[in-house]
């Protein structure tokens, strides 16, 4: 799927002015595969979902900016959890401009080859992040066809503190036939940085995390 977008949401002013979450880019691709774009999908609203697996409230922590790029400023929840708990977390992306709102989850999860979700930020220590000390460490619960990562669903295990979790929706198109998206991409993210990878960023959203 050829992939063509100029549309995206720079709110990190707001960021610094709420201290809570700063959105850097809100589109998603569109079109069929090997076929021309015919339009691109917004992401307005991006939900983290987390259940604690010993069994208790789902916690629910979502950036929504129902207008878009309309100028409107967007809500946006803290994510709070319970330290000592493990949580398996599930990312999705919708489209609120449509009635009823799209799924852009059934997108990223039909072309899982070409996408990956990545966690990065100060309260994350995982496979695209290095931060010892960190009070949430993550993992990836699922895979595409070719037995790599998705991060559609994933597990976060919670101890005390507080910090920032960015969450990183790339698009990842192969280039003249070969594949952008391999095994060492977490890895890279780690070392050099999110825009240091291939390909493109759909959407990209930094919560606050707090952990009691």
């Amino acid at each position: 799927m050829r992939r063509t977008t100029d549309l995206s949401l720079h709110l990190g002013n707001l960021a610094r002015l709420v201290g809570l979450v700063s959105l850097v880019v809100t589109a998603a691709c569109g079109g069929d595969d090997g076929g021309i774009v015919n339009e691109n999908e917004v992401i307005t609203t991006v939900r983290l979902e987390l259940t604690p697996s010993g069994g208790g409230a789902v916690v629910t922590a979502v950036f929504n900016d129902p207008d878009g790029d309309g100028g409107a400023p967007p809500t946006i929840d803290p994510l709070v959890l319970t330290s000592g708990t493990t949580y398996a977390m599930t990312v999705r992306f919708q489209n609120g401009l449509e009635t009823p709102p799209g799924e852009i989850t059934d997108e990223v999860r039909d072309e899982s080859d070409q996408h990956q979700v990545f966690f990065t930020g100060t309260a994350i220590n995982g496979p695209a992040t290095a931060t010892p000390g960190a009070p949430l460490t993550h993992s990836y619960a699922d895979t595409d066809a070719n037995g790599l990562p998705i991060g559609l669903a994933n597990t976060l295990v919670a101890t005390a503190g507080t910090g920032t979790v960015i969450v990183t929706l790339r698009h990842l198109p192969p280039t003249n036939d070969v594949a952008a998206k391999v095994a060492s991409l977490a890895m890279q993210a780690a070392s050099s940085g999110i825009a240091a990878l291939p390909g493109d960023t759909d959407a990209q959203v930094t919560f606050m995390a707090t952990t009691p």
